[in-house]
């Protein structure tokens, strides 16, 4: 066990405010960095060396998480920006100890995210024509259908695409994500975080009120609606399609907000980073361990919208019999036969405006165990095309995205 103390001094000239207003960041930190463990903060009561007015201490389970903490754009961010232009002096103390098998304290748990994806909601500018295109280049069945509204499954969960008419549209407009919570305690505690993070709590989307027990919706820094509720309603049984997706895994965001979308879900919602490639893409997973259940990127100036969505194949011969229907009807297939580095699946991913997203289609996708879950260390990887997909020969060969 690592046990990490800073005690620091404030500069004299600082006023009140600005003192609260950086405390209270540091106390937002374990939110943020879910391998903090008794964290505590507070002023300074020595009567015998005043010399420090506030100290904090945490304690991480390996020096590794202590450095990725201390290394992360984040924490330096805090230091530079924040701590550094107001704090007149500091000393930090980082020491190992084992824990003694009559040791009282006990862990806390750490912070719960969302359990997983569900649906992503989309306005069309052609209700009939996504349908069609849905149904036979993603595998999905239509189970409600309205003139105005329709809602696709793949497995037993209620629906994982809701579709809206939106003839004034001329492309396909993902408007909402929606993702299950573990229990009712956990959907509490995400509501708490936003609420103290001063962000406004919405009423989940009126349908989705009557297809689950308990949510609510809150719009991330791009202002896209996000929906987290408990005990989404389910079939008995899965489609009777064989050739058909087993899962949604995870929307991929792209934003001019890169920081304040990462703080948002991270911090607020509690996705875990999984992985990051440097100056350009961080993954999240949730609590059903995919390897990512979101991913989000740094926009190179096309604005901000959800990239892809990604669907889970039962094999990679079914990704390639999709992948043939794709080339039978002209579709455009954007991106062809991409072994991903980060989650180990192969994929490929088809586009066509109209209809939305592009959809990726793969066969496969890295499913941390409990353990690896707990105490995963985010890689750091370089901007290369090798650490996005394995089948690139060399670090400038960026041709297929």
């Amino acid at each position: 066990m690592i046990h990490h103390t800073v005690a620091f001094r404030f500069q004299p000239e600082v006023d009140q405010p600005t003192i609260d207003a950086l405390l209270a960041e540091l106390d937002g930190f374990p939110a943020e960095y879910p391998a903090m463990r008794r964290w505590s903060s507070g002023v300074n009561r020595s009567a015998r060396d005043d010399r420090f007015t506030h100290a904090f201490s945490v304690e991480f389970d390996t020096e590794a998480e202590l450095v990725a903490y201390l290394s992360s754009a984040r924490h330096e961010r805090f230091v530079t920006e924040v701590f550094r232009p107001v704090v007149a002096e500091r000393a930090i103390v980082s020491y190992e100890y084992t824990p003694s098998a009559g040791d009282a304290m006990t862990q806390p748990a750490r912070p719960h995210g969302p359990y997983g994806m569900e649906y992503a909601r989309i306005e069309v500018p052609d209700l009939d024509e996504t349908i069609e295109f849905l149904e036979y280049h993603v595998g999905l069945q239509v189970e409600e259908r309205t003139a105005e509204r329709a809602y696709l499954r793949t497995d037993i969960e209620h629906h994982c695409i809701e579709l809206i008419a939106a003839p004034h549209r001329e492309i396909g407009h993902t408007v909402a994500v929606g993702y299950s919570v573990e229990n009712a305690e956990v959907l509490g505690q995400i509501q708490k975080r936003v609420v103290d993070a001063g962000l406004e709590v919405l009423e989940l989307e009126e349908r989705q009120r009557g297809l689950c027990d308990d949510g609510f919706a809150v719009r991330d820094p791009d202002g896209m609606l996000v929906e987290l509720f408990v005990e989404f309603q389910e079939y008995a049984e899965a489609p009777h399609v064989e050739l058909r997706p087993v899962d949604l895994v995870h929307p991929f965001l792209i934003t001019e907000k890169f920081d304040e979308m990462v703080g948002f879900y991270q911090g607020v919602l509690g996705f875990m980073a999984s992985d990051h490639v440097v100056g350009s893409t961080t993954f999240f997973r949730c609590e059903d361990r995919y390897h990512h259940s979101l991913a989000i990127s740094r926009s190179r100036g096309e604005g901000s919208f959800v990239g892809h969505l990604c669907f889970a194949m039962k094999s990679l011969d079914h990704v390639m019999r999709m992948r043939a229907r794709a080339l039978y009807k002209d579709r455009p297939i954007v991106s062809d036969m991409v072994n991903h580095s980060a989650s180990t699946s192969i994929a490929f991913y088809m586009h066509d405006p109209k209809y939305g997203p592009r959809y990726e289609l793969c066969d496969a996708h890295r499913v941390f165990t409990p353990e690896e879950h707990e105490t995963h260390r985010a890689r750091k990887m370089t901007a290369d095309p090798r650490n996005i997909d394995v089948w690139r020969p060399a670090s400038d060969d960026w041709g297929r995205f």
